[in-house]
């Protein structure tokens, strides 16, 4: 058994250790310390992130003559600042309304390319196979659970109760996923500690 010596392995098994006292025992001391380090540190990482990529993609290519374009979404970013000036505060509109355009644009595009057109196609597959006969059945069957313009009669009332079935599995399958994630997690949590730390395991 040999006890790690790298003080950044301590430090990270006792700052795992003063969360994890706040989950499994009670609000303390270690575990509002913990907490409150490593919100710090994440918002002077982020912080830090935000700042550098100002710099290199905003300030150095307009300093340097590169893109002169950019100052059109600098003018805007600066603009939401004029939010806290009482008296300039209208300038802030111009850069929210462009992000609110841009953002709704991007989130339609994508939610109809990714959620709608490409659900289709994967759906339109040849019935050469199990797994394909599978896929498309229950595909079907689930959009004919949630149709309720008109009374469902047989042998639509089985074709929707077996959607209910498919939806059941994917759920349990889904949770399933959730939880060994969160074990896989664990178990590395414990050979940190165990392992790296103490040296146990």
């Amino acid at each position: 058994m040999s006890i790690a010596s790298d003080p950044w392995v301590w430090f990270g098994s006792l700052a795992t250790l003063a969360i994890l006292s706040g989950i499994l025992w009670k609000d303390n001391d270690f575990f509002r310390g913990a907490e409150n380090i490593f919100i710090g540190a994440s918002s002077g990482y982020y912080f830090y992130i935000a700042f550098k990529n100002l710099v290199d993609l905003a300030w150095l290519p307009l300093a340097r003559g590169q893109k002169p374009a950019l100052i059109i979404p600098v003018a805007l970013g600066v603009m939401l600042y004029a939010r806290y000036i009482k008296k300039y505060a209208w300038l802030s509109r111009w850069g929210t309304a462009f992000l609110i355009a841009v953002g709704s644009g991007l989130s339609i595009f994508a939610a109809i390319t990714s959620q709608f057109i490409a659900q289709i196609r994967a759906n339109l597959l040849p019935l050469t196979s199990f797994n394909n006969v599978v896929m498309v059945v229950t595909s079907l069957s689930v959009l004919m659970y949630f149709f309720f313009s008109f009374e469902r009669k047989e042998p639509l009332t089985s074709i929707s109760t077996l959607g209910r079935w498919a939806m059941m599995v994917t759920f349990g399958v889904s949770f399933g996923n959730v939880v060994m994630g969160r074990i896989s997690l664990l178990l590395g949590v414990l050979d940190r500690i165990l392992g790296s730390w103490l040296g146990l395991i």
